[in-house]
């Protein structure tokens, strides 16, 4: 049996992917300082997340025995005497009834359950929430998903990952104040490691002598190749609420973007005030609350005076276009330099592209291409 299990529950966009890459990264030191990480993989804690979840859309996509995901992790985490860390941001959208019946099977298999959260403000949150649907697979634009932002619906998928205080309502039934944590994201310009040191003091880890330097994608896209993106996202229909779908696109787009280099979204001044206001009433929620916070929730309160950046609304079509004729250039070179596996004409397939996708993917992407090619004409 466990001593303390550690549920991290995301948000989204809150350090999660640095935090997971450094963890798994660390996975045998972290397991001799007595925190087991359990599932071998974070892709199979994210199986167990979706079964938490009841995620239909997801569990159509597993295997029979990628649905016992859940009840391996309990059953590893039952048979070890130290700590425990689960970690998967989409967990945060789970149900207030799944979310109690999934603690219930934790308090079963260990002394202490926690639940922690860690949080960003929401004037950084909504541009890089905005862009992960678009790397899904969407083709809104910023002002279209703020619109849908600023109708604050506690049912809108944004408010679903974001709204803390109503995830911890969902995720705290019959837990103890102490054992909720809300982890301050630092603001920019503050010590990288700073998130990493919160965490690590929190789950009791001394990071002498570990690897900091894990690889971790860079996520961030430039402004131009948002846009870029949107096109080629409209020619596959709802393809960010088709979760197969989703995967194809983002495997197919995902490692040919990301080499321009990154510039910051600029929010509209009505789109930053607004937010700035709502995080304020979210920030004065958490602060009277009973959960323990690690780091200064003052840091999530939205500076008030707008950063300089770049409007993914209003980019020129020049800077789409030079983004589009990259792509191009780097998709030709790296099927010129494939092996013709296929004998007269066709170069093998790209790991990151299914065959099943393949015609899909080259008639949307050339549809795409010669609207943006028209564009700059």
């Amino acid at each position: 049996m466990a001593r303390r299990v550690f549920v991290h529950i995301g948000t989204p966009k809150s350090g999660t992917t640095y935090l997971q890459s450094l963890w798994w990264h660390n996975r045998g030191a972290l397991a001799e300082q007595g925190l087991l990480l359990p599932g071998g993989s974070a892709h199979v804690q994210f199986q167990a997340s979706a079964v938490v979840r009841d995620n239909a859309a997801v569990l159509e996509t597993m295997t029979e025995r990628q649905l016992g995901a859940w009840d391996h992790l309990v059953d590893e985490i039952a048979s070890f005497d130290g700590d425990a860390l689960i970690s998967q941001e989409q967990l945060v959208e789970t149900s207030r009834d799944s979310a109690t019946a999934a603690l219930d099977r934790l308090r079963a298999v260990a002394d202490e359950v926690h639940v922690v959260v860690t949080a960003r403000d929401l004037v950084r949150q909504v541009p890089s929430a905005w862009q992960q649907r678009v790397k899904h697979g969407s083709p809104t634009t910023l002002r279209t998903f703020f619109t849908r932002v600023a109708k604050d619906d506690p049912d809108f998928n944004f408010w679903h990952h974001q709204d803390v205080p109503r995830i911890l309502e969902r995720w705290t039934s019959g837990l103890r104040a102490e054992h909720v944590h809300v982890v301050v994201l630092p603001p920019p310009g503050a010590d990288r490691d700073l998130l990493w040191r919160r965490t690590c003091e929190l789950l009791g880890i001394d990071d002498t002598g570990l690897s900091l330097d894990a690889p971790v994608a860079n996520e961030t896209l430039a402004p131009a190749e948002i846009v870029f993106h949107r096109a080629i996202n409209a020619h596959f229909r709802n393809a960010h609420l088709d979760v197969s779908l989703s995967r194809r696109v983002k495997a197919f787009m995902e490692p040919r973007l990301g080499g321009a280099a990154p510039q910051r979204i600029a929010l509209a001044p009505d789109m930053h005030a607004w937010l700035v206001e709502r995080g304020r009433r979210m920030v004065d929620e958490l602060a009277a609350a009973p959960w323990h916070v690690v780091g200064d929730l003052d840091d999530l309160r939205p500076d008030p005076a707008p950063a300089d950046g770049v409007d993914p609304d209003a980019v020129p079509d020049s800077e789409v276009l030079a983004v589009a004729q990259d792509f191009i250039a780097a998709e030709l070179l790296a099927r010129v330099a494939e092996p013709d596996d296929a004998g007269a004409g066709g170069g093998a397939v790209s790991e990151t592209s299914s065959e099943d996708a393949k015609p899909a993917s080259r008639t949307a992407l050339g549809k795409a291409l010669r609207r943006l090619t028209r564009r700059g004409e």
